[in-house]
């Protein structure tokens, strides 16, 4: 297995590149980082790398320096330069350095590093050099790896007692211990639209970038196992440290923060109490996978620790309601409906939750129990003027049993019922496609949309509604959205209520420099500055 060093003063760049690609199914194993070439000189000296990818511009000693003082005591490595357009006058003499390659910053892609690579193995194997047999290595690589996966993946199924287990995990080189050790299992929040973003043949690509990203945070302190259940799945196995809780927090709100940092990826996490050794593993895994299921009562984004004492739904069969009990619930929602009065909908829906969290329902119960609302309220719509809810291309039901916590169930539900309320009054017939588009900007302007999710929403082609848009409105669809996020975003500053970077999230902005930017372009004042 060759040695790499990535060298660029940018953490976001080292990371991006970490990440790109699987470096060891390639010959290739990450050594060490470094932000500036004396960082790396010092490194080089100690590591002896065989390949050193560096930028050109950065602080202390730039990628020129580091090449010229490398090469003195480092004879066989080799480099590959990153630069920006503007900066072919350093490549060039890099290249005259030794320098065998260059990538264009804005330009690196998968497929670029992969092809680079394989050049660089060529050149070495046709140079006859004594490197190691880099295909036998890197197989022998991945075959540990999937080894040590199916250890774990045996210990949390309760298949191997603890002697054999600690023994395997020895002889497969494990940082793990028999001894006190905690269970954490991370689930990528919202990732059905997530995966949408990346084609099937990226899904390898999204879990080694987030394999990836675990690694470069967790503390080297840590002796931990990193397990990939699925693409929106991992465990955390780690011995435990001093102050187990608190430490544990602290790490998984440090994963919480850099993967929406760097991914813009929403992380719920469920912790294990801390248990002896190996052979209670598959307990400790389900008390994770436990404390996991809270975030369909708790929301996205949450720690949740298994020992925490919680007021837990009842799990007992709830004996179903008498018919004059639903009879009358028919009899309540079809006077909302008929009323056409959205506030009304939502003052049901509200008190129909209530009841639901008054009988202490489970999860299975609240779905079971919006899905019978949303047919109650189909029942009541014409077959013509019904509106399928377009929720990832699923029906109401669907989606309902498919959502991740009990807030987006309830959406789901009132917004069906909403569209219903409209269709069925015609309403949607006497409203233009512009105002209805306005109306979906008001309703989901915190959330990711366009114009083509928008159209597709109100049943209209894209190029259409851009077209009707700026004639009715006098300003396009982007400008009418960021007028209206921006007004948001200044109600929200101007309650005080949350931090800037929180008031951005809260209209859609999930990246805060772009926030500022926008809004102060809008407004003419940064967001701090407009909030005094």
């Amino acid at each position: 297995m060759l040695k790499l060093m990535i060298v660029d003063d940018e953490l976001l760049m080292r990371i991006g590149i970490r990440s790109m690609i699987d470096w060891e199914a390639h010959g290739f194993r990450i050594a060490a980082e470094a932000e500036n070439g004396k960082e790396a000189l010092e490194l080089a000296q100690t590591l002896r790398p065989d390949l050193i990818i560096t930028d050109i511009k950065m602080p202390v000693m730039d990628g020129l320096q580091l090449i010229r003082e490398t090469s003195k005591t480092v004879a066989d490595c080799k480099y590959v330069i990153l630069s920006n357009f503007d900066e072919f006058r350093y490549v060039k003499e890099a290249l005259q350095l030794g320098a065998i390659d260059y990538l264009i910053k804005s330009e690196i892609t998968a497929d670029a590093l992969a092809e680079l690579l394989a050049g660089i193995r060529r050149k070495w194997e046709l140079g006859g050099s004594a490197k190691p047999n880099m295909l036998l290595t890197s197989h022998i690589s991945q075959s540990l790896s999937h080894l040590k996966e199916s250890l774990y993946k045996d210990l949390i199924s309760g298949l191997l007692g603890d002697s054999e287990a600690a023994e395997k995990a020895e002889q497969l080189q494990s940082r793990l211990r028999s001894e006190d050790l905690t269970v954490v299992k991370l689930r990528i929040d919202r990732f059905a639209s997530i995966r949408q973003k990346y084609v099937e043949k990226d899904e390898k690509l999204l879990r080694f970038s987030i394999l990836n990203i675990l690694e470069e945070i967790i503390p080297g302190k840590w002796r931990k196992e990193l397990v990939v259940e699925s693409s929106s799945e991992y465990l955390l196995i780690a011995n435990t440290l001093g102050d187990a809780r608190s430490d544990i927090a602290k790490l998984c709100g440090a994963i919480q923060r850099t993967m929406k940092d760097f991914m813009n990826m929403s992380i719920t996490i469920g912790v294990s109490s801390v248990v002896p050794g190996f052979r209670y593993m598959k307990a400790a895994y389900r008390e994770a996978d436990n404390a996991l299921l809270r975030s369909f009562f708790a929301g996205y984004g949450y720690i949740l620790f298994f020992e925490d004492k919680v007021d837990c739904p009842n799990e007992e069969i709830i004996a179903p309601e008498p018919s004059e009990a639903n009879e009358s619930k028919d009899l309540a929602l079809r006077r909302v409906l008929d009323s056409n009065n959205e506030a009304k909908l939502t003052e049901f829906l509200i008190d129909f939750r209530g009841e639901l969290a008054a009988k202490r329902a489970n999860e299975r119960m609240i779905r079971e129990a919006y899905v019978g609302l949303a047919e109650m309220v189909g029942a009541h719509m014409s077959y013509l003027t019904r509106p399928r809810l377009q929720v990832a291309d699923k029906l109401p039901y669907e989606a309902v049993l498919s959502a991740e916590t009990w807030d987006d169930v309830h959406r789901i539900v009132l917004d069906y019922a909403t569209l219903c309320l409209a269709a069925d009054s015609g309403s949607t017939e006497q409203r233009s496609y512009a105002d209805m588009a306005v109306e979906m900007m008001h309703r989901y302007y915190a959330e990711d949309i366009s114009l083509q999710s928008v159209a597709g929403q109100i049943n209209v082609n894209p190029s259409y509604l851009s077209r009707i848009f700026k004639q009715e409105k006098g300003e396009n669809f982007i400008s009418c959205l960021t007028r209206i996020r921006i007004d948001r975003a200044k109600s929200f500053l101007e309650s005080r209520k949350f931090k800037v970077y929180e008031v951005a999230d809260k209209v859609g902005y999930h990246n805060y420099t772009y926030f500022s930017k926008i809004f102060k372009k809008v407004v003419g004042v940064s967001p701090e500055d407009y909030r005094g």
